[in-house]
C-alpha cells in the first residue's frame, strides 16, 4: 500500500499540468493529448482514496496478525488427533477419541484476549 501513493502522486501531478498545457495552448495539439486532463482527475481521486484508506489498511492487517497468531496458538494447545489401535480379537483398525473437555468460545472472545495480551505486552515492532 505504501508504492501506491507513491506512485500515484506523480501520475495525478503530470496530468493535471499537462491537460492544462494541453487545454491553455493555441497549437493545434493532436487530439489524443486531450486525454490529460481527466487522466490527471481520475489519479488525483485514486490518490486521495489511498490516502485515506491508508491507515484503515494497517489497522485490519494488525487485526488479521493477532487472529493468526490466536488461532495457531489455540491450535498448539489442542490435544491432537485420535489414535489408531487395532484390536486384538480383528485385523479391522478401530479410533478412539482422546476425551478433551468441551470449549465454548464466542464469536470474537479469543481476539478480544489477544488484543488485551498484545496491549499489556506492548509493540513488539
Amino acid at each position: 500500500m505504501s508504492a501506491s501513493p507513491k506512485l500515484l502522486l506523480p501520475l495525478a501531478l503530470t496530468g493535471m499540468v499537462g491537460g492544462v498545457l494541453v487545454a491553455s495552448s493555441q497549437r493545434n495539439l493532436p487530439l489524443a493529448l486531450d486525454v490529460l486532463m481527466p487522466l490527471g482527475a481520475i489519479f488525483t481521486g485514486l490518490f486521495l482514496v489511498s490516502l485515506l484508506l491508508k491507515k484503515e489498511v494497517v489497522k485490519f492487517n494488525d487485526d488479521e496478525r493477532l487472529r493468526n497468531e490466536v488461532v495457531k496458538r489455540y491450535r498448539s494447545s489442542f490435544i491432537g488427533a485420535p489414535e489408531k489401535r487395532k484390536e486384538e480379537a480383528s485385523d479391522v483398525p478401530v479410533t478412539s477419541k482422546v476425551a478433551e473437555p468441551e470449549r465454548k468460545i464466542r464469536h470474537g472472545q479469543a481476539v478480544e484476549e489477544a488484543v488485551e495480551v498484545w496491549r499489556n505486552e506492548g509493540d513488539p515492532n
